[in-house]
Order: structure tokens, then C-alpha cells, then sequence
């Protein structure tokens, strides 16, 4: 005798119950491979018709092989994306050298050496001494040896010349794309003497160069600030145990990306930019200002001087002019008799 079927109500209800056990034992959706996050836009560089956004990507765990998008007014603009570390980089190494300085001065020429030694191979460098006179010692080099022989040859004496250096600094790789040119200051100043971070910040934008700075000053706005507005940061150390700076500096550095593209030829302009890697994608609005005009209280004699020199060159074309007017040919004067003058003879037959 066979047992009886199961009513359809049971049938329906262990149909319900397999299918509620295929659901559950099922892989859940992958989630979306980006997520999308702001993007942090740290500065804006342009030069020689071209522009560099400093970008962090230090919140992606997975960077790959990211791609970036430049959009101006809905339309999509050529851009690149290349890391700040890499090939083609040109690095100034501005250290302090004054007598102030003098028991940092080691921890410096460490620091420097190690920076160096793990830049990119093709990196070409200088050394230049921010003490007072501030000098290049050594010209661009490509390459970490001779930056670090002329690094060991450095000594404190003197005073402090920062200003001077980081001008010097951003007179070097005059041929360099924005945001190429890197200088990093090994200082214990608390700023620049008497120049004004805005005057560095202008005259280091305007040549394209990102400044790092190692200081041994505690939360110090005058670095922080000039240094941002450049593109770079302030790495405070302690003194003189300064390595957790510098792995600041590696680490920070090796999370910036430059995005390039053809500068608007009205300024300032706003892009919208996108940068994707592999686990997220950043998105934000940038602005493309104004060129910076380099102003300070210690050149601020030149106007004056090019206000006399305007002046002394008109005065001058003013007396040319006048001379050679003087000298242009007008009416042939009257002549004038010369010789002796004699009676004429009379006529005898008068």
C-alpha cells in the first residue's frame, strides 16, 4: 500500500524552503570595484602653456595603474597622470648650514643622503647651502653619488640666508614641466628672516616648484603655510631624532600624483577632475588661478629703480634728438667778401 501524496499547500511550502536555501547559500553581489571619494586637490602649477594639479591618492589601499579625466565647461580636456617620485624629477637640496644650525647640521646631511639614495635613479640634483652667503655647491648632477659626496663636504659657519637659497633654488632646471621641480629645506629657522611667506610662495609658484620642509619647529605656520600653497607640506622633526620626518616625507611624497593638462587660455578657469584607481575613484573641482606676480619688501627698490631708468633714457633720446636737429641743414648764410680792398683807378682822358 503506497503512502498518500504530499496536498499541494505541502508542496508549495518545501518549494519555498529550497529556494530560501539556494538564496542564502548564494555569493552575495560584489560590491562596485571604485568607490567614489573626494579628491584632495593640493595646489595648481602652470608654466609654459601647461598645468599641473598636485593630487593625493593616499586614501586608495591599491593605486595600480590610475587614470585621470580633465573636464572644462562639460568638455573633455587632454590630460596625464604621473606619480611626483618619478622619472624626469629635478630635486634641489637646500640645507642649513648656519652656525645656529650647527648640532642639527649632521642629522641634515643624513636626511638629504637618504632622500636621495631612494629618489628615482634618473633624479638630477643639487646641493645649495642656506647659509649666509647662500651658494650652489655643486651644479645639476643625474644620480645620487656626487649629491652625496657634495653633502658630506658641508660645514656650519656663519650666518643664515634662507630667502636667498630657496630663490636660488627656484632659479635651477629653468627647462623643467610645472610641478617637476622639487625643493626640499633642511632647516631649524622658524621662517625665512625677513621675507614674507606670500613672496617665497609667489616666486616658488611662479617657477613651478614644490617645496618640502623639514623643520625642527614645533607646528610652525610660517613652513606649513608657504609650503602648501606650493604644493608640498612641513615635515616637523624632533632634535635630533628626526627619521620620523623623513619617512613622512617618503611616504607623503609617494601619494601625490601630478594631473596635466593644456592651461585655459582664460585664467582664472575651473575644471572638474576625476582620477581613478583600483579600489576608488576621486572626483572634485579645481581652479586654475591667476598667474602670481612675485613682490617683496627687499625688491621693492627695483620699481623705483626701473622708474629711473625710464626717465634717464627718455632725457637722453631728448638730447640726441635735439642735437641732430641742430645740426640738420637750413639757408646757406650770406657771403662774405675776403681779400684786400682797392680804389678804383680814374681815367685820364676824363
Amino acid at each position: 500500500m503506497s503512502s498518500p501524496s504530499p496536498t499541494a499547500p505541502r508542496r508549495r511550502l518545501s518549494a519555498a524552503l529550497a529556494a530560501f536555501v539556494v538564496l542564502a547559500a548564494a555569493p552575495s553581489p560584489a560590491p562596485s570595484s571604485t568607490a567614489a571619494v573626494p579628491l584632495p586637490v593640493v595646489a595648481a602649477v602652470s608654466g609654459g602653456g601647461e598645468t599641473s594639479l598636485v593630487v593625493d591618492l593616499g586614501a586608495s589601499a591599491r593605486i595600480g595603474k590610475p587614470g585621470a579625466v580633465v573636464t572644462r565647461n562639460g568638455v573633455p580636456e587632454k590630460a596625464d597622470l604621473l606619480p611626483l617620485m618619478s622619472a624626469g624629477l629635478n630635486v634641489a637640496m637646500v640645507v642649513d648650514t648656519s652656525e645656529a644650525g650647527a648640532s642639527t647640521l649632521p642629522a641634515w646631511l643624513s636626511a638629504a643622503a637618504r632622500f636621495i639614495l631612494e629618489a628615482p635613479g634618473s633624479t638630477e640634483s643639487v646641493v645649495i647651502t642656506a647659509g649666509a652667503p647662500a651658494k650652489t655647491v655643486i651644479p645639476p648632477q643625474e644620480g645620487p653619488l656626487p649629491i652625496v659626496g657634495a653633502l658630506n663636504g658641508l660645514r656650519a659657519a656663519g650666518g643664515r640666508d634662507t630667502a636667498a637659497a630657496l630663490r636660488l633654488a627656484s632659479l635651477e632646471f629653468p627647462d623643467a614641466r610645472p610641478g617637476r621641480r622639487l625643493a626640499v629645506l633642511y632647516t631649524t629657522a622658524d621662517d625665512a628672516g625677513d621675507t614674507r611667506a606670500e613672496t617665497l610662495a609667489a616666486r616658488l609658484r611662479a617657477s613651478g616648484t614644490i617645496l618640502v620642509v623639514v623643520g625642527t619647529a614645533d607646528a610652525n605656520r610660517f613652513w606649513s603655510d608657504l609650503a602648501a600653497e606650493t604644493g608640498g607640506f612641513f615635515a616637523p622633526a624632533g632634535n635630533p631624532v628626526v627619521v620620523p620626518a623623513l619617512d613622512q616625507v617618503q611616504t607623503t611624497l609617494r601619494s601625490r600624483y601630478l594631473v596635466r593638462f593644456p592651461t585655459p587660455s582664460q585664467l582664472p578657469a575651473r575644471v572638474g577632475v576625476q582620477v581613478r584607481t583600483t579600489d576608488l575613484t576621486f572626483t572634485s573641482d579645481a581652479t586654475v588661478p591667476l598667474p602670481t606676480v612675485e613682490e617683496s619688501t627687499e625688491d621693492s627698490r627695483w620699481p623705483a629703480i626701473a622708474w629711473a631708468a625710464g626717465i634717464v633714457a627718455v632725457l637722453v633720446a631728448l638730447a640726441v634728438l635735439l642735437i641732430m636737429l641742430g645740426r640738420r641743414p637750413g639757408k646757406a648764410p650770406p657771403a662774405i667778401a675776403r681779400g684786400r680792398a682797392s680804389v678804383p683807378r680814374r681815367d685820364p682822358n676824363l
